[in-house]
């Protein structure tokens, strides 16, 4: 749980990352972890952003279980409980629900007491466990820094937010690396953005030169809480003396991770991000995502942003400063206002000369205003130039968010069409050419290994990913020889 902020236009979830974690989830996360057995006996574990218990209430359980297996003093077992568990909860209501649920649990092995150590403090602030866990275990606040209100200045001190705009649960992971004693480990179910997202790039880098990647268990599509929100489980260990990540799936007919492959640094971490797969898998991402051609076969752009697509797009009565445009996330076509000539924006003046154009214009002037202009960007123009200097070139548009390859919409846009909502591609090759190298299994398989998941099993992907796919192939369809292009 985290943060009460003064609002009430934000979600709950948004404000205090409040997503309770299901048993599964909790069982998979300890047994990964390595907390089960005697060996968790004096072993001492915790919950930084616990809420009602989740993790804390199968923590004790399983000390409880252990503990009674070779010893029946009960006044013993509380005082265990009482040094060896622990945690912190930001939110009053939550703590308290939390040392109830605690209590419950308990009952049922005897104990009518145990002195919790389980603090209603801020985790950003607390340090007294730093150095001292042998398990650090839970689900982390998803909340994005601009949510945080105040308590953003104490985001600033660590390191792992030094990217900026930044998802709390990044910080979350250096709290709990910070209370890992020496050979101390880790265990979050988090979303998976750190894998690729510019927040994450310092804590990437910092997991791989610590060799602290033990175990990762990708969830994908696979929706573990009411939230779409994509996760992953991520085990750290500190003091690791083997230098390779055990990489599972989530198999969700079972609620169980599956054993995939053993991967090593160079086979997941390509151009500074973390893709997960088996390694031939990874193997040929990696040839594609690294591979550099002397010459350009392909430009790949993003497509008009008007930041006001009802205004600038629809059915008008007038003709006059407009053009065919094409929506590539659907292929559907529509008119478009275009002010400008020759890529620069026309004279408010000679733009607004029919009277039809210039009441339009009056009358949605507030609109047209109230948006993020690019730098030196005028009221009356595109919120952004993208795409405007290539209306009149041949192209074609494409759709960026598929699941299989009926789901591409490759549309040939003759010059003077623009593009808006998705991509457009520009490229001498030949149509037949394009479609064969995007309608495949192959492209599928590429675009699912980039790992950007979206709601009901589609992926996304980026410009420069799709242009590194088209040149690749293209150049393994010619069969060029080596002079003609470089892999870096």
């Amino acid at each position: 749980m985290y943060m009460k902020l003064e609002t009430t236009t934000i979600s709950t979830e948004k404000l205090k990352g409040r997503f309770y974690t299901p048993e599964f989830i909790v069982d998979n996360i300890l047994d990964l972890s390595g907390y089960h057995g005697q060996t968790i006996l004096r072993k001492h574990a915790i919950d930084n952003s616990c809420g009602d218990g989740a993790f804390l209430v199968a923590i004790v359980n399983r000390y409880c279980i252990e503990f009674l297996k070779y010893c029946s003093d009960l006044q013993s077992l509380s005082e265990e409980l009482s040094n060896y568990i622990h945690g912190i909860e930001i939110e009053e209501i939550e703590h308290r629900k939390c040392i109830e649920n605690l209590n419950r649990t308990v009952e049922q092995y005897g104990l009518n007491y145990v002195k919790w150590d389980v603090i209603c403090a801020d985790a950003l602030s607390v340090d007294k466990y730093n150095g001292k866990m042998d398990f650090v275990l839970g689900n982390p606040p998803y909340v994005r820094v601009h949510n945080l209100g105040n308590s953003f200045d104490n985001i600033k001190k660590f390191s792992f937010s030094k990217n900026g705009m930044t998802d709390l649960y990044i910080v979350f992971y250096e709290i709990g690396l910070k209370m890992l004693n020496l050979s101390g480990t880790l265990g979050y179910i988090t979303p998976s953005s750190f894998f690729n997202s510019l927040a994450g790039k310092y804590m990437r880098s910092y997991l791989v030169q610590n060799n602290l990647i033990d175990k990762i268990v990708d969830l994908k599509h696979f929706q573990a809480f009411t939230a779409t929100t994509y996760t992953t489980i991520t085990i750290l260990k500190n003091n690791r003396k083997i230098k390779t990540t055990e990489y599972f799936q989530f198999e969700n007919k079972n609620n169980f991770p599956y054993y995939v492959d053993t991967l090593s640094v160079d086979d997941y971490y390509i151009g500074n991000n973390f893709y997960f797969a088996d390694r031939k898998s990874l193997n040929e991402l990696n040839t594609i995502l690294s591979f550099r051609v002397k010459k350009d076969y392909f430009a790949v752009k993003n497509g008009f942003a008007t930041l006001a697509d009802s205004f600038f797009i629809g059915n008008f009565d007038f003709d006059e400063f407009t053009i065919p445009v094409v929506k590539a996330s659907t292929g559907k076509k529509y008119k478009c206002i275009f002010p400008y000539s020759q890529g620069k924006l026309v004279p408010y003046q000679e733009l607004t000369e029919e009277l039809k154009i210039k009441e339009y214009y009056e009358n949605c002037k507030g609109l047209l205003l109230n948006r993020s202009l690019e730098r030196n960007g005028d009221w009356y123009g595109f919120g952004r130039t993208q795409g405007i200097n290539d209306v009149y070139r041949c192209k074609y548009s494409i759709n960026a968010l598929i699941k299989t390859p009926f789901d591409l919409k490759l549309i040939k846009c003759d010059k003077g069409v623009g593009v808006y909502s998705g991509l457009y591609i520009l490229t001498e090759a030949k149509e037949t050419e394009l479609r064969e190298m995007l309608f495949s299994e192959d492209f599928i398989s590429y675009v699912s290994l980039l790992g950007k998941y979206k709601n009901g099993g589609y992926y996304t992907f980026s410009s420069k990913e799709l242009k590194n796919y088209l040149e690749y192939k293209y150049v393994q369809r010619k069969g060029f020889i080596n002079g003609q292009y470089a892999i870096s």
